[in-house]
């Protein structure tokens, strides 16, 4: 045991936070030889529809992914920032709505799974879930997005589950609610 003595031995000096960048959306700070981002915690889902056997992927313009790969649209998860003052369950139920054009009955009980940090490099966690709904779960409306051009640009797709292997994701993050749709159901 005396090997590991050294790990409750607490002499590490820390230094104060720096900021180094801040605008309406992120704060890039500086704390003991790291650059550290600061942003919202997210929430983003995979509405899955138990009747139809069919989910939502969204295609979005996503500039930093362009930039990236050159491409224009890419397949995303239902999702975004969790808003000052909102729940995670309660910025997931108006993400659905705005990029799904899904409204849950008052009484649907969604279940997110635990947070997970997005990398070691932020602060922001982000909640997801795959959510099965049955007709009597939900209603459709207009999806009416958040009102920036970006979002005008996106389209939301209903997609037969056959299709899922054939996706090409993007991003960690789809590709690991799209593994999680393929766990809940039972498909390899």
């Amino acid at each position: 045991m005396k090997k590991f003595s050294k790990l409750n031995n607490n002499t590490t000096s820390y230094t104060k936070e720096e900021s180094l960048y801040k605008d309406d959306f992120i704060e890039i700070t500086q704390k003991d030889g790291w650059s550290i981002v600061n942003s919202k915690d997210c929430v983003f889902c995979i509405p899955y529809f138990i009747e139809t056997n069919q989910f939502i992927i969204r295609q979005e313009y996503i500039p930093s992914f362009k930039i990236a790969d050159g491409q224009d649209y890419h397949l995303y998860a239902v999702g975004g920032g969790i808003e000052k003052g909102e729940t995670p369950e309660i910025s997931l139920i108006r993400e659905l709505e705005e990029e799904a054009g899904i409204v849950l009955r008052e009484n649907f009980s969604v279940d997110l799974d635990k947070p997970l940090f997005m990398s070691k490099n932020g602060t922001s966690k982000v909640y997801t879930c795959i959510i099965p709904l049955t007709e009597n779960d939900y209603h459709e409306v207009v999806i009416k997005g958040d009102g920036s051009k970006i979002e005008k640009m996106a389209q939301t797709i209903k997609m037969d589950v056959k299709y899922i292997n054939t996706l090409n994701t993007s991003d960690i993050l789809t590709e690991y609610l799209l593994m999680k749709l393929k766990v809940y159901l039972n498909i390899s």
